[in-house]
C-alpha cells in the first residue's frame, strides 16, 4: 500500500471518513494544487475512497479543480482527466466489484508514460489484498477511446433508449419486459418500471419530460409518469407486437407502429385511438413525426417508407429504394429531410417534400438497426448489427467516425438535446454514453481486426499464437506483448490453434474446412490437411507430436459431426471418430496420448481410445446449449468442460462421473485451461470475464473483466502468465498474482489429485479408503473448507458421528445456504444424542427454502431405500411441517415408523392419513399390517376386508391375510389367500413368499411348495 494509503488506515474511522470525503475539496478550494494532485494520483487514496464512498464520489473528486477554478498545469490537467476517464469507463464494473480497480487502471493507462500515472500504476502493481490478474500491457479501451460510460442493469437485450429534453435522464426499454430510468451524469439507475408482460420494444419521452410511452410485444402501449414510475394508461388496439412509438411535438398525440402492418394515432390524454393508418404490406418497424406535427414517416419490412398526413391519416407518398426491410427512420429538425436505416446495410437521406432519394450512406458491414439526427441537423448517428455506431455528415453523406465498444448488435441510439452526447442500446444488455464531439474512433491496441477465437502458448512460454475470425494467426512475444509474425493462408475464420511439443510447428483449424501446419520460426505454411466437410472447430496435438486430432461441425453442414486423427508428418487422415449427434466444438488429448476427450453441441463429452478410435464413455450433465471447451489435468485423471449453460464441470475420467460444478459466470463459457501444476484453471466467457479457479476448493479466486467477450485463454508453463483473446481482436497478456503455493509442496497437483480420488472412492461406497485420502488433504490444505465438508459426509456414512460433527463444523463458514450440509450435520448431531443441536441444523436447512416439501420427501425416499428409517422419519416430519395435509406423507411416515419398531406411532400416522384420504385401500392395507405386528388381529382383519371391498383385486391384502393365517396356523385359509395373491401377481408374490418368515410354519406343506412352483 502507498504511504498515503497506509497513513489513512492509521486514522480513526471518523477522521478517515472525513478525510476521504472532504480533503480533496479542501485542497481544491485553497488552491493547494500539488497536494490535490498528489492525493488524486495515489493508488492508496483511490482504492480507499472507492471502497468507502463508491465510484461516483471518486469520479466527482477529479472535477473539483475545474469547479473551483484551480489553475492546473497542462500535464496535471491531462493526468487527472485520464485517471478520471479510466475510472469512469470502468464504473459499471467497480460498482459491483471494487477489487478490480488495480487491474482496470493498469489495463487502461499502462501506455501513458506520464510520471504521476506511472507512479500510481507502480503502486497498483503491488496490490496484495487477494489473488488477481495483472495486465502486463495495456489491454482495455483507454480514456478518450470508445464510450464515456457503460450502464448495466438489464437482464436481456436493450431494444431502445430515449433521452429527456434536459439531458439529465434517459429511459431504456428491454427484452426483459422492463424500462429503466437512468441518471445520465452519474450512470446510476434511478427506477425500474414494470408492467409489460413481453419485450418492451420502444420508448418515447413527452416534450415536457413528465410522461413517457412504451411499446411492447404484448400488443400494447403504456403511458408512464416518469417521476414516480407509475403506469397511467394502457393503450390497446393493435393485434400484434407494437414495435415503435413517437410523440407529437405538442405532446397531445402519439403514433405507434406494429407488426399488424398498421400505424395508430392516439390521444395521449384520454388514451383513445383516433385513427388507424393502413397501406404497408408487411410489419411496420418505425415511425417519426416532423417538428410541426403535421407529417409522419413510417418504415416497414415491405422495404418502403411512407409519408402520412397526421390530421387526415392519408398516405401522401411511398419512398422506395432500399433492397431490404427498413428498420428505422429519423426526421431532420427542419423537417425537410429524413434518414432511413435498412437491413441492406445502408442509410438513405430523403427529401420529405418530393420523396426523392438524395444520398445513400454506405460503410456498415451488416444491417443498420437505428438512426438519430443531431439537433443542428448537421450530423447523424447510426447503429448496426456490426456492433458499431457511425457518425455521418448529413450534408456530404461522408462517414466522420466509427464508435466501437459494444460487444453485440447495437439496436438503438439517441442524441441529447445539446448534441454533445449520445446513448446507445445493445444486445449485449448494456447502454453506453458517448461524447459525440471528442470521442476517438482510433484504437491504440494493435491486434487482430476481428474476434480472437483461440490462443496457445509455446512449451517454452516465450511465444503465443492467436487464431482469429480475420482469417489470420499471429505469433506474439509473451514477455513484451509485441507481435512477431502474421500467418496468412486460410480463406475463412481460424477457430483454433495448437503448438507441437517441440514448439517448432503449429496446427490451425478453420471454417474453410481445412487444417494447416505452420513453421513457427519462419511463419511458412508447411501442409494443408483436407478431409472435413464442415467447419473445423478445434485441434489438439498428441504429446509425441506425431498425430493430431481435429473436431468438426457447422450450423450449415449437419453431416460432419466427426473427429479425425491425422499423421502430422504426412498430413494423412488416419481415422474418423463418429458418435456425436451435433457439431464437435473442442478436443483434448490426455498426457499419455492414449485417450482423447471431445466436447459437442449435443451437450455431451466423449472419451475416445486414440489407438482404436473407439468410443469409451459419454459424459452427460450440462443442462443446455453446447459444450464449448475441454481441458485435461496434467495427471490425466480429471477433465474440465466449459458450456453454454454458464458452468464448468470437473469430471473423473476413469469412471465418467461428474465431481464438481463451477458456477460464477453470467454467460456462456467459451474456453478453459488448466495450469501446469494442475492446481488452478482459468476460464473465458461471453460475460466479458476471465476467471481463475482453485480446483481443490472448486471456487473462483480471481477475475478480470475486459471490454468484450473473451473467447480463448491459456496458461504459460510458469503457471502464472496468462494469454487470452477477445471479441474485439485484442490479445491480452496478464499475470496471476497472489496465489502463493496453495499449501502444497508434495508435487504435481497432489492435493487436488487426492481430493478428487477421495470423492471418487466415496461415490463408489469405499468410505474408509476415501477417508484416508481426504484426511491427507486436510493436512495439506486445512484452509480448504470443502475438504472438511466432504470428509464430514464420509465420516457420517461410516457412522463415526462425533468425528463427522467436528469435521462439518470446520466447514460451516462455506455452508451458508446449502441444505445438504445442514441436513447431514443435523443427523450427525442426532446420532450424538444432541437433539437440540440437530433440530437447530435442520431448522437452518428448512428455512433456506421453507416451502420446498420435495427436498425433504426426496431425502426421506433415499434414506428409506438405505434402510435408515430413523433419519427418514425425521425428514418426513419436516416435509409434513410444510404440507401437513398430504395423506401420502403420513402414510409413508407410518411405514417408516413401523420398520423402525415404533408401531404404535405408525398406527396414529395411518389414522391421520385416513382422515385426509378416507377409504384409501393402500393406506388401509399398510395400517392393517402394523396392527398385525401389534397383535391387534381383529382390527387388522377388518382393515383387509374393507380393502377388498374397495379394491377386490388388491394383491397386498390377500398376501398379508395369507401371512396372518399362516402365523395362526390356519393352513387352508393361508393357502387360499396366497393362491389368490399369486394369481394377481405371480412373480412378485412367489419371490416374496420364498423368504418370508411368516410362512415358516407351513413351508413344509406340499401345497405351499406347489404354489411357489417347486
Amino acid at each position: 500500500m502507498s504511504d498515503l494509503g497506509l497513513w489513512l488506515t492509521q486514522q480513526c474511522q471518523e477522521d478517515r471518513d472525513l478525510l476521504l470525503k472532504y480533503q480533496p475539496k479542501r485542497f481544491a478550494k485553497r488552491g493547494k494544487v500539488d497536494r490535490y494532485c498528489a492525493w488524486l494520483t495515489d493508488f492508496g487514496f483511490i482504492e480507499m475512497k472507492l471502497d468507502f464512498l463508491g465510484v461516483q464520489s471518486l469520479i466527482d473528486d477529479y472535477d473539483l479543480a475545474r469547479i473551483s477554478d484551480v489553475l492546473l498545469s497542462g500535464e496535471q490537467s491531462q493526468t487527472l482527466r485520464l485517471i478520471q476517464g479510466a475510472i469512469r469507463k470502468s464504473a459499471h464494473l467497480l460498482e459491483k466489484d471494487k477489487t478490480q480497480i488495480a487491474g482496470q487502471l493498469l489495463g487502461r493507462l499502462l501506455d501513458f508514460e506520464m510520471p504521476w500515472i506511472q507512479g500510481m500504476l507502480g503502486q497498483a502493481k503491488e496490490w496484495k489484498d487477494r489473488p488477481w490478474l495483472r495486465p502486463l500491457k495495456a489491454n482495455l479501451e483507454q480514456p478518450g477511446e470508445g464510450c464515456l460510460r457503460t450502464l448495466t442493469g438489464h437482464s436481456s437485450r436493450v431494444n431502445a433508449v430515449a433521452i429527456a429534453h434536459d439531458g439529465k435522464t434517459a429511459i431504456s426499454a428491454s427484452r426483459d419486459h422492463t424500462l429503466k430510468i437512468w441518471d445520465t451524469q452519474t450512470g446510476s439507475e434511478l427506477k425500474t418500471i414494470t408492467g409489460h408482460s413481453e419485450s418492451v420494444n420502444a420508448v418515447a419521452i413527452a416534450p415536457d419530460g413528465k410522461t413517457a410511452i412504451s411499446a411492447s410485444s404484448d400488443n400494447t402501449l403504456k403511458i408512464w409518469d416518469t417521476e414516480t414510475g407509475w403506469e397511467l394508461k394502457t393503450l390497446t388496439g393493435h393485434s400484434y407486437w407494437v414495435y415503435a412509438v413517437a410523440i407529437a411535438p405538442d405532446g397531445k398525440t402519439a403514433i405507434s407502429a406494429s407488426w399488424d402492418e398498421t400505424l395508430k394515432i392516439w390521444d395521449t390524454e384520454t388514451g383513445r385511438e383516433l385513427k388507424t393508418l393502413t397501406g404497408h404490406s408487411d410489419c411496420v418497424y418505425a415511425v417519426a413525426i416532423t417538428p410541426d406535427g403535421k407529417i409522419a414517416i413510417s418504415a416497414s419490412s415491405d422495404n418502403t417508407l411512407k409519408i402520412w398526413d397526421t390530421e387526415t391519416g392519408r398516405e401522401l407518398k411511398t419512398l422506395t429504394g432500399h433492397s431490404s426491410l427498413v428498420f428505422a427512420v429519423a426526421i431532420a429538425p427542419d423537417g425537410k429531410t429524413a434518414i432511413s436505416a435498412s437491413w441492406d446495410n445502408t442509410l438513405k437521406i430523403w427529401d420529405t417534400e418530393t420523396g426523392r432519394e438524395l444520398k445513400t450512406l454506405t460503410g456498415h458491414s451488416e444491417s443498420v438497426w437505428a438512426v438519430a439526427i443531431a439537433p443542428d441537423g448537421k450530423t447523424a448517428i447510426s447503429a448496426s448489427d456490426d456492433k458499431t455506431l457511425k457518425i455521418w455528415d448529413t450534408q456530404t453523406g461522408s462517414e466522420l467516425k466509427t464508435l466501437t465498444s459494444h460487444s453485440s448488435r447495437v439496436n438503438a441510439v439517441a442524441i441529447a438535446s445539446d448534441g454533445k452526447t449520445a446513448i446507445s442500446a445493445s444486445d449485449d444488455k448494456t447502454l453506453k454514453i458517448w461524447d459525440t464531439e471528442t470521442g476517438s474512433e482510433l484504437k491504440t491496441l494493435i491486434g487482430h481486426s476481428d474476434s480472437v477465437n483461440a490462443v496457445a502458448i509455446a512449451p517454452d512460454g516465450k511465444t503465443a499464437i492467436s487464431a482469429s475470425e480475420d482469417e489470420t494467426l499471429k505469433i506474439w512475444d509473451t514477455e513484451t506483448g509485441s507481435e512477431l509474425k502474421t500467418l496468412i493462408g486460410h480463406s475463412d475464420s481460424v477457430n483454433a490453434v495448437a503448438i507441437a511439443p517441440d514448439g517448432k510447428t503449429a496446427i490451425s483449424a478453420s471454417e474453410d474446412e481445412t487444417l494447416k501446419i505452420w513453421d513457427t520460426e519462419t511463419g511458412w505454411e508447411l501442409k494443408t490437411l483436407t478431409g472435413h466437410t464442415g467447419w473445423v472447430k478445434a485441434v489438439a496435438i498428441a504429446p509425441d507430436g506425431k498425430t493430431a486430432i481435429s473436431a468438426s461441425g457447422s450450423l450449415f453442414n449437419a453431416n460432419d459431426k466427426t473427429l479425425k486423427i491425422w499423421d502430422t508428418e504426412t498430413g494423412r487422415a488416419l481415422k474418423t471418430l463418429t458418435g456425436h449427434s451435433s457439431k464437435v466444438n473442442a478436443v483434448a488429448i490426455a498426457p499419455d496420448g492414449k485417450t482423447a476427450i471431445s466436447a459437442s453441441e449435443d451437450r455431451t463429452l466423449k472419451i475416445w481410445d486414440t489407438e482404436t478410435g473407439s468410443e469409451l464413455k459419454t459424459l452427460t450433465g450440462h443442462s443446455y446449449g453446447g459444450v464449448n471447451a475441454v481441458a485435461i489435468a496434467p495427471d490425466g485423471k480429471t477433465v474440465i468442460s466449459a458450456s453454454e449453460d454458464r458452468t464448468l464441470k470437473i469430471w473423473d475420467i476413469e469412471t465418467g462421473w461428474e465431481l464438481k460444478t463451477l458456477t460464477g459466470h453470467r454467460n456462456s463459457v467459451k474456453a478453459v485451461a488448466i495450469a501446469p501444476d494442475g492446481k488452478t484453471a482459468i476460464s473465458a466467457s461471453n460475460d466479458n470475464t476471465l476467471k481463475v479457479w482453485d480446483l481443490l476448493i472448486a471456487t473462483e479466486v480471481a477475475s478480470f473483466t475486459g471490454d468484450g467477450p473473451f473467447n480463448g485463454c491459456a496458461f504459460a508453463p510458469d503457471g502464472v502468465t496468462v494469454v487470452a483473446g477477445d471479441d474485439s481482436g485484442r490479445v491480452h497478456f496478464l499475470r496471476l498474482e497472489g496465489m502463493g503455493d496453495l499449501g502444497d509442496d508434495a508435487g504435481l497437483n497432489h492435493s487436488v489429485n487426492l481430493f478428487y480420488s477421495g470423492l471418487r472412492l466415496a461415490k463408489q461406497g469405499q468410505y474408509k479408503a476415501a477417508l484416508a485420502k481426504l484426511a491427507e488433504v486436510t493436512e495439506i490444505r486445512p484452509d480448504a473448507l470443502i475438504v472438511w465438508w466432504e470428509q464430514g459426509k464420509v465420516l457420517y456414512e461410516l457412522e463415526r458421528y462425533a468425528e463427522a460433527v467436528v469435521s462439518l463444523d470446520q466447514a460451516r463458514e462455506i455452508a451458508r445456504k446449502d441444505r445438504d450440509f445442514w441436513f447431514c450435520l443435523g443427523f450427525a448431531r442426532m446420532k450424538c444424542d444432541s437433539q437440540e443441536a440437530a433440530r437447530e441444523s435442520w431448522d437452518l436447512a428448512f428455512n433456506i427454502q421453507p416451502d420446498d416439501c420435495d427436498f425433504w420427501s426426496q431425502k426421506a425416499e433415499a434414506l428409506f431405500d438405505l434402510e435408515r428409517y430413523e433419519q427418514a422419519i425425521s425428514c418426513l416430519n419436516l416435509a409434513i411441517e410444510i404440507e401437513p395435509n398430504q395423506a401420502y406423507l403420513w402414510d409413508w411416515r407410518g411405514i417408516a415408523l413401523g420398520r423402525f419398531g415404533r408401531a404404535d406411532e405408525a398406527i396414529s400416522s395411518y389414522d391421520r392419513a385416513l382422515e385426509l384420504q378416507p377409504d384409501d385401500a393402500d393406506i388401509l392395507d399398510n395400517q392393517a399390517y402394523a396392527l398385525l405386528k401389534l397383535g391387534r388381529y381383529e382390527e387388522a382383519m377388518a382393515n383387509w376386508d374393507k380393502v377388498l371391498e374397495i379394491h377386490p383385486n388388491c394383491t397386498g391384502a390377500y398376501y398379508n391375510k395369507a401371512c396372518f393365517f399362516a402365523l395362526q396356523n390356519q393352513v387352508e385359509l393361508a393357502l387360499a389367500n396366497l393362491q389368490r395373491a399369486i394369481e394377481l401377481e405371480p412373480e412378485r408374490c412367489r419371490e416374496l413368499a420364498k423368504t418370508d418368515t411368516d410362512f415358516d410354519g407351513i413351508r413344509g406343506d406340499v401345497r405351499f411348495q406347489e404354489l411357489l412352483g417347486n
